[in-house]
């Protein structure tokens, strides 16, 4: 069943996206620091959602790894100081 429910939702947001898509087909030159380019507004709008995707999930995941290293080395010390008080 959550299956299902899943598939209807990504069926939902597809079907969204190429509505947005086909409204936005407009040329837009986009100027950055060497260059510039034109590309569609809704190609623009996937390659922004894209990087921001990644971007997001490297931050979340370097903070993940740290924690996940700190709490590993606390662990380490709780034991060893378990061990030295235990007589």
């Amino acid at each position: 069943m959550k299956g299902v429910i899943l598939l209807i939702l990504a069926i939902i947001l597809i079907m969204i996206a190429v509505v947005v898509g086909f409204r936005n087909a407009d040329v837009v030159t986009i100027n950055y620091l060497i260059a510039q380019i034109e590309m569609r507004i809704s190609t623009f709008m996937v390659v922004c959602l894209i990087i921001g995707f990644f971007l997001g999930f490297t931050t979340i995941l370097t903070k993940y790894l740290a924690l996940k290293v700190r709490f590993a080395s606390m662990k380490r010390r709780l034991e060893k100081l378990a061990i030295n008080k235990t007589p």
